[in-house]
């Protein structure tokens, strides 16, 4: 059931079942006309929740807009079936391009190719094609995304919202934050028990340094009302960034003293050797979705150490490699 966290607001919570992330905080605000903040997967279980979240509401489905965080489809997924004709779904204009690249059978061939290069097997990938929700999951074909900026303001319900961009968990992820009522909407940006996923994307060189950069822009907002994308835990904004950043900065020396070390690993590889929070005996017992994302973040933070010349990417037999620069 819709839980109401404040006058006019609601949290849905969409199921994402086989998911560590368990579940999707969907958000409501009602209004003359209202507006829906992510979606969940393109799942039935997803939509059914969804809707039957909505009925209990009341919502005026006729009158209702969608704003998406960011492109992942645990988020953007079920937006053009949700939306009604006359109603809108806004995106941010750096990661709307890229919600038509996860339905991209090419892109994602591409991905799993540079994959097989960062230590991945031609099996394991062959895999993850099949049933990764991320490529499996994603929104129907839907052109008329409205696209926002940084800056952009969105009214809902009484309520003026400001998008701020926040690279980094995905290029172009927004946060909505509403100064007068000091709510943020944080998407995957700020997540409360589990740290967000942050992992290469190829047109951001440097998409770990983006998101602390990030965490600095709305680091010192004034928020009452945290409002992140997934569980029920929240708390104070400043503390919470400042522990994101810490974690992140202990998990590049990891890095770091693992390439020094062992020099001519794989992504794959220093992934094995990182520590995750995650219930597993060992690297090879990891479920392969988790691989994927393991080695994503391990790829992100190896980058930010080549940005900043601590360590050498060489290509070598078809796999990269990297080394200390001493």
């Amino acid at each position: 059931m819709a839980e109401q966290l404040a006058r006019d607001l609601w949290r849905l919570e969409i199921p994402l079942e086989g998911s560590p992330l368990k579940t999707l905080n969907s958000y409501f605000v009602r209004g003359e006309r209202s507006l829906l903040i992510d979606t969940g997967f393109r799942w039935d279980s997803c939509r059914a929740a969804c809707e039957r979240q909505l009925e209990q509401l009341g919502a005026d489905r006729d009158r209702m807009d969608i704003f998406i965080t960011h492109l992942h489809s645990d988020h953007v997924g079920l937006a053009p079936d949700l939306i009604r004709p006359g109603c809108r779904i806004f995106i941010g204009e750096v990661d709307g391009p890229g919600v038509a690249a996860y339905m991209d059978e090419n892109r994602w061939r591409d991905l799993y190719a540079r994959y097989i290069r960062d230590g991945f097997t031609r099996e394991e990938t062959d895999r993850l094609w099949a049933g990764n929700p991320a490529q499996t999951a994603a929104p129907a074909a839907w052109t008329r995304y409205q696209y926002l900026r940084d800056g952009d303001t969105l009214s809902y319900g009484g309520h003026t919202f400001r998008c701020i961009l926040t690279p980094g968990h995905t290029p172009g992820h927004m946060c909505l934050y509403e100064p007068e009522a000091r709510w943020l909407f944080t998407g995957d940006h700020i997540l409360f028990y589990i740290s967000p996923n942050i992992c290469r994307w190829e047109t951001m060189p440097d998409a770990l340094g983006s998101y602390l950069e990030s965490l600095q822009t709305v680091r010192d907002l004034p928020v009452e009302l945290l409002l992140p994308a997934h569980r029920r835990d929240t708390g104070v904004l400043r503390d919470r960034a400042d522990e994101l950043t810490a974690h992140h900065l202990g998990r590049i020396e990891d890095a770091w003293h693992t390439v020094r070390e062992e020099p001519g690993l794989t992504g794959y590889e220093i992934a094995g050797r990182m520590r995750w929070r995650i219930r597993s005996r060992s690297w090879e017992d990891f479920p392969l979705e988790q691989k994927f994302f393991a080695v994503g973040e391990a790829l992100a933070h190896l980058d930010y150490l080549e940005v900043r010349g601590r360590v050498l990417r060489r290509e070598e037999r078809g796999k990269y490699r990297y080394y200390a620069r001493e």
